[in-house]
């Protein structure tokens, strides 16, 4: 867990990041550094968890200032591990892999989190390699990606018909090149995750699940979900969710008790 302490020197890059007022975030991750190292130097019990758990707040403070870096959230995700806030660490390593899937630490460390669940609960399967190697669809909202296919395809469109009237060879090749874009951007809206549903994580100590949204409706598993299930959220009804498992089983949770990966 050394490892996840941020240096002081990527403070400024951190703090750089979030543009506008640099300071107080700066200092904001100087107290959250301070803190995470007063932790790990403090012996066991309460007041080492307590002081992870204020390593943590702090940590989640520099993120509310507007600070979102995966660096930074692989420190957050530590701080909650060792503070045994299970939930909170495994959302916050999903948080930086959501930002830079190729996060060795936060890979490493959400994989050693999930160890830490109860065997009956359902795991993620690996990502593929659209999920790492495709990653940069991930930099652009639906509607902006919509909006360039457009463009590429009017643009190609235009060079299609340029290339017939004029007879050229060489304005037609030329168009390979807005058709090629084209067809990207729409296999990273059609095969996008986000598109089918949002990803969460479980964050309460346990969730109840049920079969219908409604406090009064039938337990839909024989043990509440723990915190750090990880889940895709499939219909949102005021204060409930329907979510799906990894397994592919389904059920209802109140919204309360899980946090987007991606607000």
């Amino acid at each position: 867990m050394t490892r996840a302490l941020a240096t002081l020197a990527a403070c400024a890059t951190l703090a750089a990041s979030a543009g506008g007022a640099e300071l107080e975030p700066e200092r904001m991750l100087e107290r959250a550094v301070a803190a995470y190292s007063d932790a790990l130097g403090s012996p066991g019990g309460d007041a080492r968890l307590e002081r992870f758990r204020r390593a943590e707040r702090l940590f989640a403070g520099v993120v509310a200032a507007g600070v979102e870096n995966p660096d930074l959230y692989a420190n957050l995700g530590n701080s909650a591990l060792q503070g045994e806030r299970l939930g909170a660490a495994i959302l916050a390593y999903r948080r930086a892999l959501w930002l830079d899937p190729d996060h060795a630490r936060s890979r490493q460390n959400l994989d050693h989190a999930r160890t830490l669940l109860p065997d009956w609960v359902p795991r993620p399967q690996p990502a593929t390699l659209f999920d790492t190697f495709f990653f940069w669809h991930r930099t652009q909202s639906r509607a902006e990606r919509a909006g360039v296919a457009a463009l590429l395809f009017l643009v190609a469109a235009g060079l299609l018909a340029a290339s017939i009237l004029r007879g050229s060879a060489p304005l037609r090749n030329l168009a390979v090149l807005p058709i090629l874009g084209w067809c990207a951007l729409v296999a990273s809206l059609a095969l996008d995750p986000a598109a089918a549903a949002d990803e969460g994580v479980v964050i309460a100590p346990e969730a109840v699940a049920r079969a219908a949204d409604s406090v009064h409706a039938q337990l839909r598993f024989s043990q509440p979900l723990p915190a750090g299930t990880e889940l895709r959220i499939l219909e949102e009804r005021v204060g409930w969710l329907r979510v799906g498992l990894a397994n592919g089983r389904e059920a209802w949770l109140n919204a309360s008790t899980v946090s987007k990966v991606t607000e």
